[in-house]
């Protein structure tokens, strides 16, 4: 079996999942760090510390809500991109396993991604998908809902 690095140079498809994924990342990124970002930087003093940790944990939990509840980021659904799970039903847990790089965004997450691309398997999972059992596919949300239902889960309430 090849990993995603051997089959990224030869596959357009897979080149264009991965410019989407990190456009859809940089998108959710401005939601979430920029408000954030700019409250510190308007500061006298600004604490670039706490400013990371609160960016970190906001990206977090924006992530592991909107993917847990819905499948998708606003930045994936901008972008056609759901998140799924593999023999599962998603869940809030499966969401927040994938999002743990998500807390120091800016050293883990771009490491989460080359581990993943360095493994075995699907070329679209980060290593955090491989251990969530999720993965990233090009689904937008009104055919993520069909896909559910035809697949026997029942789509999650909103209202949990």
């Amino acid at each position: 079996m090849h990993t995603g690095f051997d089959l990224l140079s030869g596959s357009k498809q897979l080149q264009i999942h991965w410019m989407k994924r990190i456009l859809a990342g940089f998108i959710d990124l401005a939601i979430v760090v920029a408000p954030i970002s700019l409250a510190f930087v308007a500061q006298e003093s600004p604490d670039i510390v706490l400013a990371g940790l609160l960016s970190g944990l906001g990206f977090f939990l924006y992530s592991t809500m909107l993917e847990g509840l819905f499948g998708q980021t606003w930045g994936k659904r901008l972008l056609g991109l759901s998140v799924v799970t593999e023999g599962h039903s998603h869940s809030l847990v499966h969401a927040a396993v994938r999002s743990v790089p998500k807390f120091f965004w800016y050293i883990f997450l771009p490491f989460d991604v080359l581990a993943g691309m360095a493994m075995e398997g699907d070329p679209r999972q980060r290593f955090t998908d491989h251990v969530a059992s999720t993965k990233v596919i090009a689904l937008p949300a009104e055919k993520r809902e069909k896909a559910i239902r035809a697949s026997g889960e029942k789509p999650q309430s909103t209202n949990q």
